[in-house]
C-alpha cells in the first residue's frame, strides 16, 4: 500500500495548517478502503501543556454518537428483537403518557417524532443520571402527532431508544455497544458511559469561539465544553450525543458494514444497510452550504451533503464542532475525524470537508 504514502503526506499537511491556524490543537483521522486501514495519523496535543494527542486517545464526539446507536438498533432489528414499526411504549411503558403510546422505533430513528428538547427548566446536569433524565423524557409532551414534522432531535433521540433495547437485551445500552459492536471488531476505544479506568484517556474539550459568538440568549449553556468535560457526563450514557472514541474506532465500525466488513466481520447484511439507508424524510435547511437535509434510519444521507460525496449510498454521522463518521460505498471507504478542539466560530474552516474531500479524490485517481 505504498502508494497511499502521497495520500497521507497531503492530509497531514492539511491537519498542521488547521492546527497552526489555531482552529484545531489535536486531531485523529482514519481511513479504511476495502476493509483494510490505510489512512491512521494523529497529530497535534491532547492538553495546554502540548503534550501528544494519542492514537488511542478518545474524545467526545457529540453527535456521531447517533451513527453507533443505529447501528445498535439495526443489529436489533437483524435479529428479530424488534421492529421499526414497533411502538416505543410497547417495550417501555411509561414513555406511553401524554400521548406519546402511537411514537414509533422509526419516528425516532428519522427525528419526526415530535419531542424534540428537554425542557429549558431542566439542566444539562439532569443528564448525569440515566434514569432521572429518562423519566424527563417519559414525561414529555409531543409537539405534533409521530411523523407529521422532522425536527432534528439532538439530545431526545438517544435515550427511548436505549429503553427499547435494554427491554430486548437485559443489559445497559453501552454495555450493549460493548458486547455487540466493539468486541466483535476488536474495538477497545469507544464507550457510551467511559469506564473510570479509561477516564485518563479521554481528552478535555475546547473550542474556538469568542465569548461574544458564543453568546446567546436562548441557549442556556453558551459553552458546550461545560458538559463535554463534566465527568459525570461522561460516565453516564446519553446515546445521542455522550459517545467517546478515537477515530480508528468509528472508521472500524463504518467498514463493517460496506463490502466485506473488516477481519471476515461484518455487523450488518448488505440487504440490512440497503434498507436502513433508504431516505425517510428529506427536508430544506437554512444552511446555505446545504440547502437539503435527508435522514434515514437514523444516518444522514450524502445527497445534499458534500462531506458524504452528495450520493444517498454514502451515510454516517457527524457531530456538534466537527467530529465525523461515514461510510462511502461506492469507494469501498469508511471515515473519521475526531477532535479535541470544537470549531464553534463562523469563520472555522471546514477540516472534515477537506480531508473527506481529499481522500475521495485520491481514490478516484486510483481506483482499487
Amino acid at each position: 500500500m505504498s502508494h497511499y504514502h502521497a495520500l497521507h503526506e497531503q492530509l497531514t499537511a492539511h491537519i498542521d495548517a488547521a492546527i497552526a491556524s489555531g482552529h484545531e490543537e489535536g486531531v485523529q483521522l482514519a481511513v479504511y478502503r476495502h476493509g483494510q486501514l490505510v489512512v491512521d495519523i494523529t497529530r497535534g496535543s491532547r492538553d495546554d501543556v502540548g503534550t501528544p494527542l494519542r492514537p488511542d486517545d478518545m474524545t467526545l464526539v457529540w453527535s456521531t454518537s447517533k451513527g453507533i446507536a443505529a447501528t445498535a438498533m439495526h443489529i436489533l432489528a437483524e435479529r428479530g428483537l424488534i421492529a421499526y414499526e414497533d411502538a416505543i411504549a410497547d417495550y417501555w411503558p411509561a414513555f406511553a403518557a401524554h400521548g406519546k403510546g402511537n411514537i414509533a422505533i422509526r419516528h425516532l430513528m428519522n427525528h419526526t417524532a415530535g419531542i424534540y428538547a428537554i425542557p429549558p427548566e431542566h439542566p444539562y446536569e439532569t443528564m448525569r443520571d440515566y434514569e432521572v433524565v429518562c423519566a424527563v423524557i417519559a414525561d414529555l409532551v409531543p409537539a405534533h402527532q409521530p411523523g407529521q414534522q422532522h425536527i432534528y432531535h439532538a439530545l431526545t433521540y438517544g435515550w427511548p431508544l436505549a429503553k427499547v433495547a435494554e427491554a430486548v437485551t437485559n443489559m445497559p445500552f453501552g454495555e450493549f455497544i460493548q458486547r455487540e459492536i466493539c468486541t466483535p471488531l476488536g474495538i477497545n476505544d469507544l464507550f457510551m458511559g467511559v469506564p473510570a479506568s479509561r477516564r485518563n484517556d479521554v481528552v478535555r474539550l475546547t473550542h474556538d469561539a469568542t465569548p461574544e459568538q458564543l453568546a446567546n440568549p436562548d441557549n442556556p449553556l453558551p459553552d458546550p465544553t461545560v458538559m463535554a468535560n463534566d465527568p459525570a457526563i461522561l460516565a453516564t450514557c446519553i446515546p445521542a450525543a455522550n459517545m467517546v472514541a478515537s477515530a480508528r474506532a468509528v472508521a472500524r465500525v463504518y467498514a463493517s458494514l460496506i463490502g466485506d466488513g473488516v477481519d471476515g466481520v461484518r455487523l450488518l447484511s448488505p440487504r440490512r444497510v440497503a434498507n436502513a439507508t433508504r431516505i425517510q424524510h428529506w427536508a430544506l435547511t437554512d444552511n446555505p452550504d446545504r440547502p437539503e437535509s435527508g435522514y434515514a434510519l437514523g444516518w444522514e444521507l450524502g445527497r445534499a451533503n458534500p462531506l458524504y460525496g452528495s450520493r444517498d449510498t454514502a451515510f454516517g454521522h457527524c457531530g456538534y464542532g466537527g467530529p465525523t463518521g461515514f461510510a462511502d460505498p461506492e469507494y469501498g471507504m469508511a471515515f473519521a475525524l475526531t477532535k479535541t478542539r470544537m470549531n464553534l466560530a463562523p469563520d472555522a474552516p471546514s477540516l472534515k470537508n477537506q480531508l473527506a474531500s481529499t481522500v475521495r479524490e485520491f481514490f478516484k485517481a486510483h481506483q482499487a
